[in-house]
């Protein structure tokens, strides 16, 4: 071969080498460019999807007015919408300010339900609620529902003395949501409204006093809105978010699928000295509404409620607080005569992990229609027996 054939060859082979290498370096470029604006929109819509989602809460106005001894308490005779992504449904409250209907059985068993948003039964109609199951179900049995949203169990009690008592039940049910009744005890706000509310104080010598009463009427500071759960139940053990946390767990795709968030853990004995407080106040309570129903010569049954998280993700932070609540106030209420205690919680868990999807809604939290009808079983087989 001669020399210029081979110059000629190896020339070829060289613009052969570069024109691969320009090949595979446009199509790693293509490849990073389309993976960026896969990730661009997939970001962009899961963004959209969750502001959507939290700006679809319409309820209609006027179902809660101000109250200076409870805070708030709902409207007679009001009447509206609450749409929501996971529901569409009203609610109708009677003339005595109860959601459901009117006191309608003489001689009946009278139940009177004491709770919160949960057992009010938001994100159903007022044929779906557990109550109102509960009051089909019992043909002997009549249940009134004086729960109203955020209320926890100061409210609860001022409402037992004020209003549950002119109606003369024969059991009180008070429905304890594990989620932030007894934190929500201890403030002059609710962690999740607006409203200013009344509440005690434990003093050294077992005694309540009565706080922040009458309760203005005005809405929670700016300051006051900071305080989440998270910040409540682990204080400052809390570690600090690295930058990189802080960055890439700030976008939603990495937030959906749990990547580079702050690893949140509590301990039993944790626990015990953030939540000592808030047991020992929650028990005082309870005493003075057992001595409420002696009063009244009516029963007494707690009810312990969770939250989404403690029956879908057992493993999580939030479920882990819960348990403690639980556990603990099992123990407490033990050895407190003249209290009956059913633990929804171990149940709907159960229930659950035997299959029963679908008792809270995904996005809003409280429970659905089948979580209410589940729920009312569960009362049922205690309450009705």
């Amino acid at each position: 071969m001669s020399a210029d054939l081979e110059e000629a060859e190896t020339k070829s082979g060289s613009g052969a080498g570069r024109s691969c290498s320009r090949h595979l370096s446009f199509l790693f470029l293509t490849v990073c460019l389309s993976t960026g604006i896969s990730l661009y929109a997939v970001e962009w819509f899961l963004s959209y999807q969750r502001q959507t989602i939290e700006q679809s809460d319409r309820l209609a106005p006027g179902m809660v007015l101000y109250d200076p001894r409870l805070g708030w308490r709902l409207k007679p005779n009001w009447f509206g919408s609450h749409k929501h992504y996971d529901f569409d449904v009203e609610y109708h409250v009677n003339r005595f300010g109860l959601r459901g209907r009117l006191p309608a059985q003489p001689g009946a068993r009278r139940y009177a339900v004491i709770g919160d948003s949960f057992a009010f039964g938001q994100g159903v109609n007022d044929d779906r609620t557990f109550v109102h199951l509960l009051d089909e179900a019992g043909t002997a049995a009549e249940f009134l529902n004086f729960s109203v949203p955020g209320y926890s169990t100061d409210q609860q009690y001022l409402m037992i003395r004020d209003r549950v008592s002119l109606f003369k039940p024969d059991v009180l049910v008070l429905v304890v949501y594990l989620g932030n009744d007894l934190f929500d005890n201890a403030r002059p706000f609710p962690l999740q409204g607006d409203h200013a509310k009344p509440y005690f104080r434990l003093n050294p010598d077992g005694s309540l006093e009565l706080l922040n009463t009458p309760v203005p009427s005005e809405t929670k500071p700016a300051a006051v809105r900071t305080d989440n759960l998270t910040n409540l139940v682990l204080g400052e053990s809390q570690p600090p978010p690295t930058n990189l946390q802080r960055w890439l767990g700030g976008f939603e795709i990495t937030r959906r699928l749990g990547l580079f968030q702050p690893d949140f853990r509590g301990d039993e004995a944790g626990f015990q000295a953030r939540f000592g407080y808030n047991l020992a106040l929650f028990r005082a309570l309870v005493e003075r509404i057992s001595g409420s129903a002696r009063e009244l010569r009516a029963e007494l049954t707690l009810a312990l409620l969770p939250g989404r998280s403690f029956v879908e993700n057992p493993g999580s932070l939030s479920a882990g607080y819960q348990d403690f609540l639980r556990r603990s106030i099992l123990s407490d209420l033990s050895t407190m005569a003249g209290i009956e205690t059913i633990d929804l919680a171990t149940a709907l868990r159960d229930a659950h992990e035997s299959g029963k999807n679908g008792l809270y809604y995904p996005h809003e939290g409280h429970l659905t229609p089948q979580g209410h009808l589940l729920v009312a079983g569960l009362l049922a087989e205690r309450l009705l027996r």
